[in-house]
């Protein structure tokens, strides 16, 4: 697949010797979403992938890292607690946890974003901007920092809080302040010291998006102000060794940015997001003397609210689902859908299948998508030709209330049907595919 040729590897990045067949962070080994195991079993037919185990978790959106045999993710005590998880890959009994007791609830109650897992070492950020790294060793934290209070960050902001995911380069952990004066902060991994810092330019659901870009590492990270109460987009690229400013754009605005940047070539970035803001294709042009060059190469009205897009064999692959086309005849508009890197639209799937606010995984070739909705699991053929579904599972038994559902409206044009908010990431390692809804985390094998 072509691909993984349009990206400069960022396995040099991770300082820690990661198996090939680990997930050890956000979006998997290069935070890209692409698994390298090949010959799992992709093709069900009857014969649905075995749950291995599942547990119960508090309700939250908190995706899971897979490191050897551990599974690491975060869970919340709504209200009162939040709790680092060692589980079993094999059976997932607990091996051990940290707790950490903060008083408050999050609109969107439960955990937010992945662990970042290392040799020594598990990073992650509480949904009230405390930065934890815990000792793999002690179980106990080697460091805290508040990040609310330690920038002054008012109560509300982020909407939601802080759900990113914890972004290493080298020895620098990088992280969103969500300050008046401070966006990004880049602190030693080791010490928790405050190594850089930028100017303030809003907030943001994002994640910062390590991209190899002309040859030239960076950190990308997409965000919104408030200036004389109109939002303003601010799209920005730092190095991540000192924090400098390599580039800077106000070309896209998403009122709340949730899926990170995306790298298309070595010139173009693909922004997108929900909430009717749409997605925007910049180019960037490096200057030998100053900062790089941006101009907007196209817009379009569709967006993808909340997992980021895929680029394989020169076209993009994401879910055009978001609130304003989530119900009714709107959802026609929507589903899974391809497009050229001139934005043009080959094909979607809209209402059939629509997969909601899910999220997808590139593995041997094939998507893996969550739905979103129901947790439906769909396993896709990525083409320009059209959508081709090779297998399906019924993750967490949904299907039999979804067709009841379906057929009490049969009568009705319009149908409508729940949403239960699947919407946390999923996580591949070692040939078992662990996904999660609001209240369950499961375990599935896909080895052959």
């Amino acid at each position: 697949m072509k691909n993984l040729l349009l990206f400069a590897s960022l396995s040099a990045l991770l300082s820690f010797s990661a198996s090939a067949d680990d997930w050890p962070n956000f979006q998997g080994p290069d935070r890209l979403g692409i698994s390298s195991e090949t010959g799992l079993n992709l093709k069900w037919g009857d014969n649905q992938p075995p749950v291995l185990w599942e547990k119960e978790l508090n309700e939250g959106f908190g995706g899971a890292a897979i490191v050897g045999d551990e599974v690491f993710l975060v869970d919340r005590d709504i209200g009162e607690t939040d709790k680092l998880l060692s589980l079993s890959l094999k059976d997932g009994s607990e091996n051990w946890s940290f707790s950490f007791d903060f008083p408050g609830k999050l609109s969107f109650h439960g955990s937010r974003g992945v662990p970042l897992v290392e040799d020594d070492a598990v990073y992650f950020i509480s949904g009230f901007g405390q930065v934890f790294r815990i000792n793999r060793e002690t179980h106990k934290q080697d460091w805290m920092v508040p990040f609310r209070e330690k920038y002054g960050v008012e109560e509300g902001t982020p909407k939601w809080g802080w759900a990113q995911s914890p972004v290493v380069v080298g020895d620098i952990l990088i992280v969103p302040a969500h300050g008046e004066k401070v966006g990004l902060v880049g602190l030693h991994k080791k010490t928790g010291e405050v190594k850089w810092e930028t100017e303030g330019f809003g907030n943001s659901h994002s994640n910062p998006a390590v991209l190899n870009l002309q040859g030239v590492e960076q950190v990308v990270y997409v965000a919104v102000n408030n200036i004389d109460g109109e939002k303003v987009g601010t799209t920005i690229s730092v190095s991540p060794t000192d924090g400098k400013v390599l580039w800077k754009t106000d070309l896209y605005m998403n009122s709340i940015p949730i899926p990170f940047p995306t790298k298309v070539t070595e010139e173009f970035v693909f922004l997108t997001g929900g909430y009717d803001c749409g997605s925007a294709m910049v180019k960037l042009k490096k200057n030998d003397d100053g900062p790089w060059d941006v101009e907007k190469v196209f817009d379009m009205v569709q967006g993808t609210q909340v997992h980021p897009p895929f680029v394989i064999d020169d076209h993009i692959y994401f879910l055009a689902n978001e609130n304003s086309n989530h119900k009714g005849e709107k959802r026609a508009k929507g589903g899974l859908m391809c497009m050229d890197f001139d934005g043009k639209i080959l094909w979607h799937t809209g209402d059939d299948p629509f997969m909601g606010r899910g999220n997808m995984i590139l593995v041997d070739g094939h998507l893996i998508i969550q739905d979103g909705e129901v947790g439906f699991l769909r396993v896709v053929e990525p083409s320009p030709k059209g959508y081709k579904e090779v297998a399906f599972a019924d993750a967490f038994g949904k299907k039999a209330e979804v067709d009841e559902l379906i057929e009490k409206q049969k009568d009705k044009d319009v149908i409508k049907l729940r949403d239960y908010k699947m919407w946390s990431p999923m996580a591949l390692g070692h040939g078992r595919l662990i996904v999660r809804g609001q209240t369950m985390l499961k375990c599935l094998d896909l080895r052959g």
